[in-house]
């Protein structure tokens, strides 16, 4: 009565209660508590499955850390005090993909669970010895229960157990399974060329994973190195920025200038124009100047008749302000004529060659100097 009890109060614990009471038992233990109940046959089934996860992701982190310790080069590593660890960790993940692929498509499917308890013990158990031991066995020697306790499960299964779940299996999921999965054979040879023609397949696929990180490595660092780069440029370009709104503003500034001092050049070429214009119209009143200098020069070169007359048109040309001292100077013009006619008896040769001689190497001092001309060149005539 008192077992029958207890056994009545275990099953009106709740599921996690008792998963977390059996989960103190070794999983070898776990696996023969299915036969006590069903509702230990359920809880003990998800404890199983979740102990093969757990397996799995412990030794994938054992194999992370040393790798970490171990050299790139696979020459080197052959040498390195931890060349066996790798190699005995590298066989347990061969046994894990192996019994993944027997068991874990029917777990999928809610089929069964993962069935071989004292296999999950057995990886542990090697794993906890790796990391305590500096220098552990040959893998061969090491793994040698684990290999045939894993190779009779597997066998087990595909003989006694397989057959009896794929009746189970709907129609749809068969048909995939068939045409997607190959068929396990019976013989023990055949199991094992299978096996190392997965272990093959799994170290051709590390291969490619690690050629594949290095890529994405490298990748990635040529990333940082461009986004630097890219940094770098947009730093020149807010420069280059700066220094192309600073010329604008310097061009803006020089164009007010060139237009300023267009206008002032401007101005300044109208002024020379006008300069210019009063320059021509000096220049033709000096012409004309010069052309009556020449002509009034010629008229005293022919003598002194001629002089008075060309004086009496000069001073018809000249303007009425010439005052007294015009007329009185052609007074007396005209009254040293009329003495030379009356004394032209006397000694007419003598005196008309003395006034030829005298009227070319000087003018007649009664002649004024002409009108529009400065006081250097009137005072220079009037001494001529």
């Amino acid at each position: 009565m008192a077992t029958q009890n207890n056994c009545y109060i275990l099953n009106c614990l709740p599921d996690e209660i008792l998963e977390m009471i059996i989960g103190y038992a070794s999983y070898e233990q776990v696996s023969n508590l299915r036969l006590v109940c069903r509702k230990f046959d359920l809880v003990c089934q998800h404890l199983l499955n979740q102990g093969f996860v757990k397996v799995d992701m412990y030794h994938a982190q054992c194999y992370k850390t040393l790798k970490a310790r171990l050299p790139r080069r696979e020459s080197e590593r052959r040498n390195h005090p931890m060349a066996r660890h790798a190699d005995i960790l590298s066989a347990i993940e061969t046994r894990l993909s192996l019994l993944g692929m027997t068991f874990m498509k029917y777990v999928d499917m809610n089929l069964c669970c993962f069935i071989p308890g004292k296999v999950l013990d057995e990886i542990y158990r090697v794993l906890w010895f790796i990391n305590a031991t500096p220098a552990p066995p040959r893998a061969h020697e090491l793994l040698q229960e684990l290999r045939d306790i894993s190779s009779m499960a597997m066998e087990y299964f595909d003989d006694k157990i397989a057959p009896t779940l794929k009746s189970k299996i709907p129609m749809d999921v068969s048909v995939r399974m068939t045409a997607n999965i190959p068929v396990a054979s019976t013989s023990g040879l055949d199991q094992y060329s299978q096996v190392a023609r997965l272990a093959q397949q799994v170290q051709n696929l590390k291969k490619d994973l690690s050629t594949s990180r290095t890529a994405v490595q490298e990748q990635r660092q040529k990333g940082a190195q461009q986004e630097k780069q890219l940094t770098s440029q947009k730093q020149q370009l807010a420069t280059l920025h700066k220094v192309v709104t600073l010329q604008r503003k310097s061009l803006t500034k020089q164009r007010k200038k060139t237009s300023q001092l267009e206008e002032v050049v401007g101005k300044q070429e109208q002024q020379l124009s006008q300069q210019e214009r009063q320059m021509a119209e000096q220049q033709r009143k000096i012409a004309a100047l010069d052309s009556r200098m020449d002509d009034i020069s010629n008229q005293l070169a022919k003598g002194p008749a001629h002089t008075a007359v060309g004086a009496d048109t000069f001073q018809q040309t000249r303007t009425r302000g010439g005052g007294t001292t015009q007329r009185k100077r052609t007074s007396a013009v005209t009254n040293n004529t009329d003495k030379n006619k009356t004394s032209g008896n006397k000694a007419p040769g003598r005196e008309l060659r003395k006034r030829r001689s005298s009227s070319n190497e000087q003018p007649h001092p009664s002649f004024p100097a002409p009108m529009g001309l400065g006081k250097k060149k009137k005072r220079k005539m009037e001494k001529e």
